[in-house]
């Protein structure tokens, strides 16, 4: 079931900080789990479409300018085929990156994580969280630590399936970028369309957000969404997105900041991501985002 599309919250890069449309709009997107970021000036996301068409093919089948971008099918822990739905992706952190990413994609990746840790920023400042607890309570993820995910997801229309399971991201920040209709978010238990806006990102908190805030007078959502099947249509091609994560090491604690601004563990990084794996995606991968592996190390994400 599916009703009109949702209404988000529109905000800008403004410096070292954001700039929302409205009065009141980084509350409000803290609450609505999510909002729509305008792409900065320069930024290209042509290597970041081009991985997405191509990272499923084999080497030869190409020409040779985009060939850097295919064979990532044979990189164990780095591609994943997601058996019970459309989408299969691409999952790879910043060591990974550099080793099997071609320059110009490096270097759109890192623009993106940016953009994660200026939100995770401006979202913990705008809760009131003491500036000296951020390194211990993202597992060092907003000094650029922690692990940071990049995915780029292709989603395989001939598939009677959904195109990807209902989920909540895994982490604190995910920036997404897509083209076509399909993302979908959970709202009083109806599927509602986030539809794409040119020009814009879409921006959404995850779990170990949630649960570091869940104590607060103003917590932070992490909003259930899915992408609903993507029919086949001629002439054109497959549905894809791609996203950067800002996630807290696999390896650690979750932590919760309370009302009195202190701050605790509270759960195992790694118990965490991996309830999330059997919960969502039921399959083969249960170390999903957890076990260090070729291009993959270690760390979390949706």
């Amino acid at each position: 079931m599916s009703t009109g599309a949702l209404t988000l919250q529109r905000a800008s890069v403004q410096g070292t900080g954001l700039a929302f449309h409205t009065e009141g709009g980084l509350p409000q997107a803290l609450q609505d789990g999510c909002f729509l970021l305008a792409i900065p000036t320069g930024f290209d996301p042509g290597p970041g479409i081009t991985l997405c068409r191509e990272f499923y093919r084999a080497p030869e089948e190409g020409p040779d300018g985009t060939r850097a971008y295919r064979g990532f099918r044979t990189l164990e822990g780095v591609y994943f085929d997601r058996e019970h739905f459309q989408t299969e992706h691409v999952l790879i952190d910043e060591p990974g990156r550099r080793r099997h990413f071609p320059r110009e994609l490096i270097t759109m990746t890192e623009q993106m994580g940016e953009l994660t840790l200026l939100v995770l920023r401006c979202a913990m400042a705008e809760l009131g969280i003491a500036t000296a607890l951020w390194s211990e309570i993202t597992g060092g993820a907003v000094d650029g630590r922690g692990t940071h995910w990049f995915a780029a997801n292709h989603y395989r229309s001939e598939r009677a399936q959904l195109g990807c399971a209902p989920h909540k991201d895994t982490g604190f920040v995910t920036v997404l970028y897509n083209e076509e209709p399909g993302l979908e978010a959970s709202v009083d238990g109806v599927w509602v369309p986030i539809d794409p806006a040119p020009g814009h990102f879409v921006v959404n908190f995850g779990g170990a957000f949630e649960l570091l805030t869940a104590a607060l007078s103003r917590p932070v959502r992490a909003i259930l969404h899915q992408v609903r099947q993507c029919a086949p249509v001629p002439g054109a091609a497959d549905r894809f997105s791609f996203a950067a994560f800002a996630n807290p090491p696999a390896v650690g604690d979750l932590y919760q900041v309370g009302r009195d601004g202190s701050a605790a563990a509270v759960r195992s990084s790694a118990d965490f991501l991996r309830e999330f794996n059997e919960q969502t995606w039921s399959d083969r991968h249960a170390d999903f985002g957890i076990a260090q592996s070729v291009g993959a190390g270690r760390g979390g994400l949706s």
